[in-house]
């Protein structure tokens, strides 16, 4: 499957000349077992065939300011929607913790129910598991994830 998200995260790892890992079939069964959804294969194919997992991305927003962000393994990414606020209270609507925020700790999020290219969220942890109030809150970084990987740049 070619699609945006898959090119302009090769793009990525291209310009930034440095990558992390792939994640193990095993790590992606486990992960789907854990959260008991079936990830998208979008997903599972980004993470299981290009080496994002584990990777710190650099995402400038103006020539001043930059997001940082821990792009998480599949085990970490299950612990973020299963064990931490806010990812436990939004999981079972879809949303996964894909990234960290770097020195922060918010977390990125997007929906797998939104389509194979859906924006990615900031989540808020001010409102613990109030589920509702998390996707209420919610802050739309993108509007596709394929548009971070084309501005972000792996950090070495």
């Amino acid at each position: 499957m070619v699609n945006e998200v898959m090119t302009s995260a090769k793009e990525m790892i291209q310009r930034s000349g440095t990558s992390t890992r792939v994640a193990s079939v095993r790590e992606i069964n486990d992960l789907n077992e854990k959260l008991d959804i079936k990830l998208p294969e979008w997903l599972i194919e980004l993470m299981t065939k290009l080496e994002v997992c584990d990777s710190k991305l650099v995402v400038p927003l103006n020539e001043e300011a930059e997001l940082r962000i821990d792009f998480l393994n599949p085990e970490s990414i299950s612990k973020e929607c299963l064990l931490y606020v806010p990812g436990c209270a939004v999981h079972k609507n879809g949303y996964i913790c894909f990234g960290l925020e770097i020195d922060i700790g918010n977390p990125y999020a997007i929906n797998i129910h939104e389509g194979n290219n859906p924006p990615v969220y900031l989540l808020d942890h001010e409102y613990g598991e109030e589920t509702e109030m998390i996707i209420d809150n919610k802050l739309t970084v993108v509007k596709k994830l394929s548009d971070l990987f084309l501005v972000a740049t792996i950090k070495k």
